[in-house]
């Protein structure tokens, strides 16, 4: 009886060793370009649907199941953040940048459309994500001015993506090409978040439904 409860303690320190041989401990590191501090965030992981509540600027270190691909998002409503990370989290690829820049309107009149004009619709979820964390996604809509809703701002604010206003002379290509370019978007953020996403739009881009 005893040799069995030896034999069965070892087992189980063995399973516990494997599964923790599989686990990954990554890093998320700052970068603060404004000198301002962070007072508040909040730090997503798509796959495990952890949110991790932040009040500074320290870097600090999740653990994640295994060797994967796996999207992360930071939001805060003190600056624009971008959220850099490996393709693939491994052991030797584990470090999650975000990098806090000055929050301000002009970072939305930038790149007329998301995506190349072929609008490259067989990309991964993985390699719109980049994009969006690089700052290159947006909705596209057309309008007498320039100027853009705070909704829309605090929307970059929060899900990485803006919005690039044309003006009101529109042909039918770039109609086309625009509702094409949003409904990307559109699926995509259904994909990751659900419907939640479409409620904090003051107004439905081209397209969307």
């Amino acid at each position: 009886m005893k040799k069995i409860v030896i034999t069965l303690i070892l087992a189980l320190t063995f399973t516990i060793s494997k599964a923790n041989e599989k686990e990954i401990i990554a890093e998320i590191v700052f970068e603060n370009l404004t000198g301002q501090e962070l007072h508040a965030g909040e730090f997503f992981i798509t796959e495990t649907k952890e949110r991790i509540i932040i009040n500074d600027t320290k870097s600090f270190k999740i653990t994640l199941p295994g060797k994967g691909k796996y999207q992360f998002r930071f939001a805060t409503n003190d600056f624009t953040a971008y959220t850099y990370y490996p393709s693939v989290i491994t052991h030797k690829n584990n470090t999650i940048t975000i990098r806090l820049v000055s929050k301000t309107e002009s970072t939305f009149n930038t790149n007329t459309f998301s995506f190349s004009m072929n609008l490259e619709s067989d990309l991964t979820d993985q390699q719109i994500a980049q994009r969006i964390a690089m700052g290159k996604v947006n909705f596209i809509t057309h309008g007498l001015d320039n100027k853009i809703p705070k909704e829309f701002i605090d929307f970059k604010g929060k899900y990485g993506i803006g919005l690039r206003k044309e003006n009101c002379t529109m042909d039918p290509i770039s109609f086309k090409k625009a509702t094409e370019n949003n409904q990307i978007i559109s699926d995509y953020l259904t994909r990751i978040y659900g419907n939640e996403w479409q409620k904090e739009l003051p107004n439905k881009p081209f397209g969307l439904k």
